[in-house]
């Protein structure tokens, strides 16, 4: 049984924070620092956890500001580089990641561009990054209206409140995960201008600069994800090169964390950090 540990911290811009932290009954053999997705919280991957505690790993995770149990506008943040400053403070500060042991960085959808983004301008410290159905494009066509909205506003209303546009449905094929969300009250369908047309940008610089990778990744999506781009997801890897490890999982859907064979995603990317680790 994994021990369970919850922490407030103030990010540097005073903005409260909660943080979460699962250590394994045994020396831990790595850390994983979590950077969870749009509109949910770091309490939504409790079977991970419970499969890589397990295992003897460490897991270390945070609410994204306007998530969860944080501070802030739900689905909102000013600046997308302070979302970025958040992961270092917290990595730095608040994570108690023992820096002399072996640790990744492992974050899903909105949560793998905010990781691939750290890693790009911190590359120093951790031995690899995992990206779970990274937005670096939508796997829909977002309303033009929204769009325009959205670029009108960002300055001038920042704030405005929009629906995110995920369709429920489309995260997973497995009906109890999804009655579980539609219940969880941390959950929120929000995003703001200003944070929705900053992640579309963010994605979409990204790709122009997958080839400044210069550190081991294992990028995983679901050909059938209907949410985040596996195409772009495939581009993306291929600018990186041999640094970037592919895994299209065939007809998995966005959260391949709580797809049916959720277990056969948890061993790849416990084996590819393990490999990683042999290779140092």
């Amino acid at each position: 049984m994994a021990k369970y540990s919850e922490k407030r911290w103030l990010a540097n811009d005073g903005m409260p924070m909660h943080a979460v932290r699962w250590q394994p009954d045994v020396e831990p053999i790595m850390t994983v620092c979590l950077i969870h997705g749009l509109g949910e919280h770091s309490g939504r991957y409790k079977d991970m956890v419970e499969y890589y505690t397990s295992c003897g790993v460490e897991i270390v995770s945070f609410d994204l500001r306007g998530h969860g149990k944080s501070g802030g506008q739900r689905g909102h943040s000013a600046d997308f580089q302070q979302m970025i400053r958040d992961i270092k403070c917290f990595i730095d500060e608040v994570s108690n990641i023992d820096v002399a042991k072996p640790w990744f960085i492992y974050g899903h959808s909105l949560g793998a561009t905010l990781t691939i983004q750290y890693a790009l301008s911190h590359p120093i410290g951790f031995k690899g990054v995992v990206l779970s159905s990274p937005l670096f494009k939508p796997a829909f066509e977002p309303a033009k209206w929204k769009l325009l909205l959205g670029r009108l506003v960002q300055t001038g209303w920042p704030t405005l409140s929009l629906s995110n546009e995920i369709n429920e449905v489309a995260l997973c094929r497995d009906k109890e995960i999804l009655k579980s969300r539609a219940e969880d009250s941390l959950i929120h369908h929000r995003i703001s201008a200003r944070l929705g047309i900053q992640m579309l940008s963010e994605g979409e610089q990204l790709l122009r600069k997958a080839s400044e990778v210069d550190f081991p990744v294992l990028l995983m999506h679901g050909d059938a994800d209907a949410i985040t781009s596996h195409t772009a997801s495939t581009i993306f890897s291929e600018r990186v090169g041999q640094q970037c490890r592919l895994k299209i999982w065939q007809g998995f859907y966005h959260e391949l964390h709580h797809e049916p064979e959720k277990e056969k995603v948890f061993e790849y990317g416990l084996n590819w950090m393990k490999r990683e680790l042999q290779r140092l």
